[in-house]
């Protein structure tokens, strides 16, 4: 009888290992998804990091509201709090990131309860399209910022 629950215990001990390599290999690391807004509150948007939705993608995206609403000005802020010492997050962020060097805000006033703004379908000033130059000097701000991040570390 104790050989049929050890047998029993060990199968389910390597399948609950196996179930979580597999959904580390499948979702990546259970790293924590942060949100941004703009400073002016016109502007928000966040990660879906296991959809491949990543930080560089929000700059890309804040760089490209800045050039078409014309608000040179708006400043990139993270409305994610790090998770506390005694949370299972904590424990799967590096710090280092980029992501994490932008200073942190409460949610603008402007923005509560709407997880992404402009939302489609309203009329905004990035619900437009835009030319190919734009995009290219919106990659180009992006990767400079990143690069400024990165450099202050």
């Amino acid at each position: 009888m104790k050989r049929v629950v050890y047998g029993i215990l060990g199968l389910l001990s390597v399948g609950f290992i196996a179930f979580n390599a597999l959904s580390l290999y499948v979702f990546g690391k259970p790293e924590t998804n942060i949100r941004v807004q703009s400073s002016d509150g016109e502007w928000a948007d966040g990660e879906v990091l296991f959809k491949g939705r990543d930080f560089e993608g929000l700059v890309f995206t804040h760089e490209l509201y800045k050039l078409v609403c014309n608000a040179p000005s708006a400043k990139i802020e993270r409305t994610t709090p790090k998770p506390k010492m005694y949370e299972l997050a904590h424990w799967f962020n590096d710090y280092s990131e980029p992501k994490w060097k932008i200073p942190f805000q409460e949610v603008h006033p402007n923005l509560v309860g709407k997880p992404i703004y402009p939302i489609v379908g309203v009329e905004h000033c990035m619900n437009k399209g835009t030319h190919k130059e734009v995009l290219s000097k919106a990659g180009d701000n992006a990767k400079k910022f990143i690069a400024e991040l990165e450099k202050n570390s």
